[in-house]
């Protein structure tokens, strides 16, 4: 009796042990699963993959790209200072914001701007804390004084004829039909014309002549663009100043060197943009041309000057002004 009680004890813990046994077993693949998923934005896990992998910002986990809204990410481009005028769907867009992330590609954060205005703003109450001395000046103020009238009017005359070229608008045609049609939809974003209905080649290679022809009329080198801040040549401006231009140029002369010239670009860009096609706004770095820093007599950085359609100057004002400023003293003149 006592030896069938003591076979039955044996064999029921033996059955105990094999459950257990089977439900360790059985357990495990749960367990891996959830490791897998609590690393799965730690990039710990094989299961995970690059791509859904969540960035992260100061420590701050951010949102998978695939899993956004198409506002989210044109709100974090923008904080970014990622320019996203030529993405027009949401696969585009989303590229977009993976290069921001990965650093291919870069811009100024808003927080970044914002210091940049305050800091302009602050620089434009003082002329002598607003002003870099030009190295041109240093140098040699005196010789390029002397030299800046007969040196000018050369410039005029020099270039005088060749602003008056007409539009060729054949070849101009010619030339963009050589190119693919996804440099033609770059061409077009980058000017802002807007092709996205557009079908066949021929309509983009048309919109971006009506675009050239236009530009044209506005600038006498044909090198400005309405509404954008054009970096410019010794060449270029001579071709500028040389009169016959139906709108008022606003010349920035610059250094890259110069403290209130950098804080000043975000709001030249800002009134080249509420500008327009009334005025052409360009800029000139005065170490590469330190000749027109001397014909132009410019004592202190930055020096903003407008000139009439006929390349007369007609004012201008040393030190970094900001957007509203700047719209306000190229309107006076258009």
């Amino acid at each position: 009796m006592r030896s069938g009680m003591y076979r039955l004890s044996i064999l029921t813990l033996a059955r105990s042990a094999l459950l257990v046994e089977s439900f360790s077993i059985r357990s495990q693949p749960c367990s891996i699963r959830s490791r897998s998923s609590h690393n799965r934005y730690s990039g710990i896990s094989t299961f995970s993959t690059a791509e859904d992998n969540a960035a992260t910002d100061g420590g701050v986990e951010l949102p998978e790209i695939s899993s956004m809204r198409i506002r989210a990410i044109k709100d974090e481009l923008n904080e970014m200072g990622i320019s996203f005028t030529d993405c027009f769907d949401k696969d585009s867009l989303v590229d977009r914001l993976k290069d921001g992330r990965s650093g291919a590609v870069t811009g100024t954060p808003k927080s970044v701007e914002d210091d940049a205005s305050k800091s302009a703003a602050a620089a434009s109450t003082s002329t002598s804390e607003s002003t870099c001395t030009p190295k041109s000046v240093e140098d040699d103020a005196s010789k390029s004084a002397a030299e800046a009238s007969t040196s000018t009017s050369e410039s005029t005359s020099k270039h005088s004829q060749s602003s008056k070229s007409t539009f060729d608008r054949e070849a101009v045609i010619s030339e963009l039909r050589q190119k693919k049609v996804r440099e033609l939809r770059t061409m077009c974003a980058q000017n802002n014309i807007k092709w996205a209905t557009f079908i066949e080649k021929e309509e983009l290679v048309r919109a971006l002549v009506d675009y050239k022809e236009k530009a044209s009329d506005f600038s006498s080198s044909g090198a400005l663009t309405p509404g954008k801040v054009t970096m410019i040549n010794d060449d270029i401006l001579g071709k500028e100043v040389s009169g016959g231009a139906a709108t008022p140029l606003l010349l920035d002369v610059y250094a890259t060197w110069c403290g209130p010239c950098k804080m000043m670009v975000p709001q030249l860009d800002e009134a080249a943009a509420e500008l327009g096609d009334k005025v052409r706004v360009a800029k000139i770095d005065s170490d590469e041309y330190p000749e027109w820093a001397g014909r132009l007599q410019v004592k202190g950085l930055p020096t903003l000057i407008v000139f009439d359609g006929n390349g007369k100057e007609v004012e201008r004002v040393e030190g970094a002004l900001m957007k509203d400023q700047l719209v306000q003293l190229a309107q006076k003149h258009a």
